[in-house]
């Protein structure tokens, strides 16, 4: 991280209304011009999940495609999520025992 960077994880509008609560009435729009008069930036989210390769990747889709058939000729909807992102993935991880049992290769 570059220590010459002045940065907050405030949104302009929590400094305003932060102003706002001391008895200083400032807008948003001001705290933007402030910040950029001062040499504040916007930081960007950084993942913090290494992201790897998955070696058997194509036999994962492979056992979507036999599972999307299989339960298309059940009665049951049939819901499809593309998760590209670990963050998402992590979240998703717990519903796959709920939502399929002990299906594995999901």
């Amino acid at each position: 991280m570059d220590e010459g960077i002045k940065w907050t994880n405030l949104n302009r509008t929590e400094i305003s209304k932060a102003f706002n609560s001391r008895g200083m009435n400032i807008s948003p729009y001001v705290v933007k011009q402030l910040l950029e008069k001062h040499g504040f930036v916007k930081r960007k989210m950084q993942k913090t999940v290494t992201m790897k390769d998955c070696k058997d990747r194509n036999e994962q889709f492979e056992r979507i495609k036999e599972l999307k058939e299989e339960y298309s000729e059940s009665e049951n909807p049939i819901i499809s999520i593309d998760v590209k992102k670990g963050i998402l993935r992590q979240f998703l991880q717990g519903w796959d025992n709920l939502l399929y049992g002990d299906v594995k290769g999901l």
